[in-house]
């Protein structure tokens, strides 16, 4: 077996709208389409008994997706972790322009944790700028700048 890439990332929200609000409206990301899913198959997934969402899929390029998923039944509890406390992460996304994203989000009342870093080490991530705001429902979103001769780069 081997990976072939990155499919998609989901995220669960406690309310479509506000983070529909967020991804698409704020950061400007595409909606592929949305809607309620409640079949078998898919509480088989998720492991938990029947199960009742209402979803958001939004492109984020390459063929891959933003899953952005309200649970109607389980009901979920917010967890409020940092990145640093383990089994928690964060979502980064590739902009074309820091501080024009930044003035977008302050205007909505979104602010950066801190100042824009510019990177340097390792090579791969050398000149990239980067940010973490947070979205909604308290999920670690990174901005990430990169110089059009490292824009290729991964991490």
């Amino acid at each position: 077996m081997r990976v072939l890439g990155l499919d998609h990332v989901s995220v669960s929200v406690a309310n479509l709208e506000r983070s529909l609000a967020f991804y698409h409206e704020l950061l400007g990301i595409p909606v592929l389409g949305t809607g309620t899913e409640e079949s078998p198959s898919v509480a088989s997934v998720v492991g938990a008994g029947p199960a009742r969402f209402r979803y958001a899929d939004l492109d984020l390029g390459s063929g891959q997706i933003l899953e952005i998923l309200q649970y109607l039944t389980p009901k979920g509890t917010p967890r409020h972790s940092d990145v640093y406390d383990p089994g928690s992460g964060h979502l980064a996304v590739r902009v074309d322009d820091l501080g024009r994203a930044l003035e977008s989000l302050a205007k909505a009342g979104v602010h950066p944790r801190s100042e824009p870093v510019k990177l340097e080490e390792p090579a791969w991530w050398a000149e990239a700028r980067v940010v973490y705001v947070t979205d909604p429902d308290g999920i670690t979103i990174e901005l990430v700048e990169r110089p059009e001769r490292t824009a290729g780069a991964r991490r």
